[in-house]
């Protein structure tokens, strides 16, 4: 009866976040036609709605559109203005369509109902691009990794391992942008220590088809051109020969 009860609590709290959330993302001035709806799901919701601060723990998942976060602790604060802050607790992972990011901790700024940025800490924090070709992936690790959702760059610091096809970049800090993919490491130079770049040259590998191996010179010479091939030939065999 408690467990059938608390469930009940839960679900009316969720409803009246969901119910706030919708209401302050519906105030947004001028929505973007490409703007999706915003779901929230946790275990355990507490909301003071006097000081705008709501707490969420337990399997904590944010979806909107292609976009979702999930952690196992959770704070929003601001959700009836235009510029919401969240911050993320434990097993952080941001997944937007382009990017997938794995931390420790996380906070997030909402603008208009709609993720701006984020910023992803851990020991390291890790970054991966999706929907690359195989030869071409991007992966990078680093104690912070920040994303700029509206202009697509990735921002990663402290202790940066950076991959691109297989290239791999060493340094204080690396800026890639998702969109031209450009990598810039230790901008200015005014990062501490040198960038360390790592080339691995593709190499073509040669097939050689089973039903046609590789002759040995040595033991099957070339033909000679200027040899006439009458003269290999034996006496014909058949009619009178001179041994009958």
């Amino acid at each position: 009866m408690a467990a059938s009860t608390r469930n009940s609590t839960t679900a009316r709290c969720a409803v009246a976040l969901l119910l706030l959330l919708s209401e302050s993302f519906a105030n947004a001035a001028a929505p973007d036609p490409r703007e999706q709806p915003f779901d929230l799901v946790a275990d355990v919701q507490n909301s003071d709605f006097r000081t705008d601060v709501h707490e969420l723990s337990g399997n904590v998942r944010l979806t909107q559109g292609a976009m979702s976060i999930e952690s196992e602790q959770a704070t929003a604060k601001a959700l009836q203005t235009d510029h919401s802050q969240w911050t993320f607790e434990r097993s952080v992972h941001i997944r937007t369509a382009d990017a997938d990011l794995k931390s420790n901790s996380a906070s997030a700024a909402f603008v208009k109902g709609q993720i701006a940025e984020a910023r992803a800490t851990g020991s390291p924090a890790y970054f991966e691009q999706r929907g690359g070709p195989p030869d071409k992936q991007v992966k990078g690790r680093a104690g912070v990794i920040e994303y700029d959702f509206g202009k697509g760059i990735v921002t990663l610091s402290q202790d940066v391992w950076f991959s691109y096809g297989g290239n791999e970049f060493r340094a204080s800090k690396v800026i890639y942008n998702l969109r031209d993919e450009r990598v810039v490491a230790n901008p200015d130079g005014q990062d501490a220590g040198r960038v360390n770049i790592t080339v691995r040259p593709k190499t073509g590998e040669m097939k050689v088809n089973p039903a046609s191996p590789v002759q040995d010179p040595a033991k099957n010479p070339a033909p000679d051109p200027s040899r006439d091939p009458s003269r290999d030939k034996g006496p014909a065999s058949g009619g009178n020969g001179a041994g009958e």
